[in-house]
């Protein structure tokens, strides 16, 4: 159904194995917390100017207040640029690599080649599990810089069936790196070990 929106990227001869799109409210959730967060400044400033109402410093005290509102107006800018950027928003692994499509004004690609995974995890949290969708986890990370902590790594979030996803991702993974450190012409004909799928 979404496959035809990577067909522009692939390289000759890939093969996109699964594709899907985020649940729309576990797309949006993302920017709930700052929204939250900007209407409580917001509210907390609108009282100040409420309260200038009337006095020699509601002239000044109106501007001061429009920017001092920053937070409030990230919170709505920031979840207007999930809805708009929602239908960009799609997923997908080949038998090369993961994509992850994305975008607000322009359509933007992320890929991590397969050889370059070293984790996948699979979490559920308890509202995605009340919506019957799941987050794949692939080489997350915290680097700390100082007193900062920088997350690394990609999230396919809110998918459908995330268990089958993930099954479906080791495989694929764990066959290619099979592949590069034990090529066809070297393995023992003898050895399931090495019985991969993947070609190249």
């Amino acid at each position: 159904m979404y496959e035809r929106e990577f067909y522009d990227i692939l390289n000759q001869g890939e093969r996109i194995l699964w594709a899907d799109k985020p649940h729309r409210t576990i797309h949006l959730l993302k920017g709930v917390p700052m929204l939250i967060f900007g209407l409580l400044w917001g509210a907390f400033d609108f009282f100040f100017i409420m309260m200038a109402r009337g006095t020699g410093m509601m002239f000044f005290m109106v501007p001061f207040m429009l920017i001092h509102m920053a937070p409030l107006w990230i919170g709505v800018g920031g979840m207007i640029a999930l809805l708009a950027s929602y239908r960009n928003t799609i997923f997908c692994y080949t038998d090369k690599r993961v994509i992850i499509r994305g975008g607000f004004w322009g359509i933007d690609y992320k890929s991590i080649d397969f050889d370059a995974i070293a984790a996948i995890e699979v979490n559920v949290n308890p509202i995605e599990n009340n919506l019957g969708v799941g987050t794949i986890r692939i080489n997350e990370d915290y680097i700390h810089t100082g007193k900062r902590s920088v997350r690394t790594g990609k999230r396919l979030y809110g998918i459908d069936k995330p268990y089958e996803v993930y099954k479906e991702l080791k495989k694929v993974a764990l066959d290619i790196r099979s592949d590069i450190s034990y090529p066809n012409q070297l393995r023992p004909e003898g050895n399931p070990g090495y019985n991969t799928e993947y070609k190249d």
